[in-house]
This record gives structure tokens, sequence and C-alpha cells, in this order.
């Protein structure tokens, strides 16, 4: 089957006419992990995502941003088969969504466990592997959590308790469980958002070793402007549920007239400079 493919990094055309963005062109040659092809999205009528496409090659970081409201998490949720299309197509390796891709390892905002349920990070991170909470580990499969814990110098962390994590812990933690299926596809959504000055260095540093990796794709939703500015390779600005712009970071950081990277500067000086108090 042929896949019909939106030409690379074009800009399309803001709607007050303003001047356009992210002319830089890829090799268009590079292998694909996730397309995203004319997609729109309409949940009880309302239309989220409206006629949007793009892609995002093998080996590439990719920020997601945008303004609250811009239709960034229905977007997450519809590439990892949890909220159906109404019209277009998303594939991963060529491959329709479903719930459940295991083509795409998620790390999550709010990370949804009990703190006093008494379970380990080697348990969370078998979970993944298993599609359910393990009640005996066996010796292959704590291996395997070993091995996605040491691709992200956490090792140490495999039979601490989740409730002694630390949000740096428990975001390396989440990470691993994510990795744990080689997925393709990686998704971060918030992955700084409660973690303190030193936990987020950590994260970053962390997402950019990921960022050099040949073998995954990623994308990121953040407001830390340090983590686009060190990782994404690409942004892909979306407001009201369409694509303004998809370029490189130097392109799109000093633009104004996005709103939401203009906040993102404003937070992030203010960040940095509570940081420093």
């Amino acid at each position: 089957m042929t896949t019909t493919v939106p030409p690379p990094m074009k800009s399309l055309e803001r709607r007050n006419s303003a001047r356009a963005l992210g002319q830089t062109r890829p090799d268009p040659a590079m292998a694909h992990v996730l397309d995203v092809e004319h997609v729109k999205i309409a949940i009880r009528g309302r239309t989220i995502i409206d006629g949007m496409s793009f892609w995002v090659p093998k080996g590439e970081f990719v920020c997601l941003c945008g303004p609250n409201g811009a239709g960034k998490s229905t977007l997450l949720k519809a590439i990892m088969g949890l909220v159906p299309i109404t019209s277009g197509r998303i594939t991963i390796r060529g491959e329709e969504v479903a719930a459940g891709h295991r083509h795409v390892g998620y790390v999550p905002q709010r990370k949804g466990f009990d703190r006093d349920f008494p379970a380990r990070a080697v348990d969370l991170i078998v979970a993944a592997l298993r599609g359910k909470w393990p009640a005996h580990i066996r010796d292959d499969e704590r291996e395997h959590a070993r091995r996605a814990l040491a691709k992200i110098g956490g090792e140490r962390l495999l039979d601490k308790p989740l409730a002694g994590l630390s949000g740096g812990e428990t975001q390396r933690v989440f990470l691993a469980r994510a990795l744990i299926t080689e997925p393709s596809l990686l998704i971060f959504d918030e992955p700084t958002a409660g973690v303190d000055a030193r936990g987020r260095a950590e994260l970053i540093e962390l997402m950019m070793q990921i960022s050099r990796s040949d073998e995954l794709a990623a994308i990121l939703v953040t407001h830390n402007l340090a983590a686009v500015a060190a990782t994404a390779e690409r942004i892909v600005y979306i407001e009201a549920g369409q694509l303004l712009c998809w370029g490189l970071p130097e392109e799109l950081l000093g633009q104004r007239s996005l709103t939401a990277l203009a906040a993102f500067q404003a937070t992030d000086h203010h960040a940095a400079a509570a940081d420093e108090e």
C-alpha cells in the first residue's frame, strides 16, 4: 500500500496572513515512524483537530507546542489509538494505530499509582511488559526491566519501593516502563511537571540522550523552554486544532506571534529566577 505523504516541512499559512515559518526541508527519503495525514477529529459534533498533516522520521525528536485548548492532548490520544479519528489516517511504521499499540511508549504527566501500595519499580515496569500487574516476576522479566533502567542510568532503582521515589526517580522509572516494550515512538507528556530543578536538569539530559538515538522517534509536549531548546530537532506548532507551522527550533522560538512559545519563554525565565533564589 502506498502512503500519501504531505510535503516535508512545508509551512502552513497563518490565518492572519503572518509571515510563513519553518521552510527547512529534511531529506524526504528518511524512514517515517509516524505519519499524520489530513486528520480530522470531532467529538460530540465539535471539531478538535482539523485537517492536520505532518510526519516524524526515524531518529527525530519533535516538540508538540501550542496554547491550552489547542488540541495537543486529543492528538496524542489519537496517535495512541485511544480516540477515534473522524477522517484521515494515522500510521506508525506504516501500520494503522490501535489502542495499546506496542510501537508507542508513553511517559505520562500524572503518575497514577498509589504510593501506599507496597510495590517496587520493577513491578511497575514489568506490568507494562505483561499488560497487567505481575503477581510474581520471572528472572527473564527482571533482567528485561534491569536493562531498560540501565539504558537511562536508573539500574539502582530496580528494587526501590515506589513510595520512596523522588520526582526525578519516578520519571526514570516511568521512562523505563515506556522503553521496555521497545517502541518505535516515545511520547513525553509534560515530563518535567512537578519535578524539582535538579530533577528537571537530569530529565533534560536523559531526553538529550534519547534525542541522539537513531533508533527511536519521540514527541515531547512541555512548557519547559530549556527542554525544547535542548532536545527538539523540529517543532510542530498547533492552535485551535490546526497545524500553523512545522520547523526548526531556531526558526520558531523567537517568533512572538506564536503565543504558546512566547508564553514558554516568559514561564522559563520566571522558573529560572525562582530556582536561583
